[in-house]
């Protein structure tokens, strides 16, 4: 596996793409690499007029069992990308300024202190697993299209339950709780809190009869156009996922309580996000639910967070 460093402040379009003759460290006859790994600079001009020269545009791509490291702070131009290929990786603890497009095929990890922001775009190819992110992305993240695997939809390994998509009749009958790993981030804030933090009855888990079941109730007693904007049609709930929860209390005033007030700050650290925020009501379709809480994992409910969207938004679906 090679290694690839980045240990200065460098423009990536004025360095590692004009005055590089290679993007990928030299190796010798055996592999190995005489420049203990870093990448380094030679000039493509010659005589005096070089300094004239305008520097060619060239590309990084990061290949399979490659790792580059980006230690410091660089520069990527609108003309220029960065791909990082299946079996590939890039460990970012610097910073990236994005104006072209970083493509996320392998795997990139972004440091607890490490920042990618800029007006370019990261293009996320197969799965948001591939991104590991302590740091912050404040860069737009392209999501990959929707995939349909047995009448479940997916976007870039999220599963995806809202008015437009929804999920089988049988799905999630061998789940009869929430998820292992939401329940251990709720039990993980209640601890790291001393907050009541409880899960509301049917608030966990719920099949698709008695989500039927509860949307019927607040038909009737609410009438259908009242009932869709807080109760999911059987089939399109979250709660059938196993990735979902109502905490504590569902009522409006949940957010103005201290528990409230922290949940909405805080539950991203913990792989969660507010899933209806009060003010994405006409994209996501449903009222304000400061209880209401969906596991993405640590990694994408953080870049979710970042984003300052919905996750209809992040993902890019209706």
């Amino acid at each position: 596996m090679k290694k690839l460093h980045i240990l200065a402040t460098i423009s990536l379009a004025a360095v590692l793409l004009a005055g590089c003759t290679e993007t990928t460290a030299p190796s010798d006859s055996t592999g190995n690499n005489p420049n203990n790994g870093v990448v380094s600079q030679s000039s493509s001009q010659s005589g005096s007029d070089s300094s004239q020269a305008e520097p060619e545009n060239q590309n990084i791509t990061v290949s399979n069992g490659d790792v580059l490291e980006i230690s410091d702070n660089i520069s990527c131009s609108a003309e220029n990308e960065i791909r990082i290929e299946k079996g590939g990786t890039l460990d970012l603890s610097g910073e990236i300024d994005l104006s072209g497009d970083l493509y996320v095929e392998g795997k990139l990890h972004i440091a607890q202190n490490a920042k990618i922001g800029g007006t370019g775009v990261i293009h996320v190819v197969n799965s948001f697993d591939d991104i590991e992110c302590e740091g912050t992305v404040t860069a737009k993240i392209d999501a990959p299209e929707p995939v349909e695997i047995d009448g479940v939809t997916y976007v870039g390994g999220i599963l995806l339950v809202n008015k437009e998509y929804g999920l089988p009749r049988e799905f999630g009958t061998d789940i009869a709780d929430i998820r292992p790993e939401l329940r251990s981030a709720i039990e993980q804030m209640r601890a790291d809190t001393g907050f009541g933090m409880t899960l509301r009855p049917s608030s966990g888990y719920r099949s698709y009869a008695t989500q039927e079941w509860w949307f019927n109730y607040y038909c009737d007693t609410d009438g259908y156009d009242n009932a869709i904007t807080y109760s999911a049609l059987p089939g399109h709930s979250e709660h059938q996922t196993g990735y979902a929860a109502d905490i504590t209390k569902t009522e409006l005033d949940y957010a103005d309580t201290e528990e409230g007030k922290w949940l909405a700050a805080n539950c991203y650290k913990y792989g969660c996000i507010i899933r209806y925020p009060a003010d994405k009501v006409d994209i996501t379709g449903y009222i304000y639910e400061p209880w209401h809480i969906r596991y993405l994992g640590k990694s994408t409910a953080k870049l979710v967070h970042d984003s300052g969207l919905c996750l209809e938004e992040f993902l890019e679906v209706d």
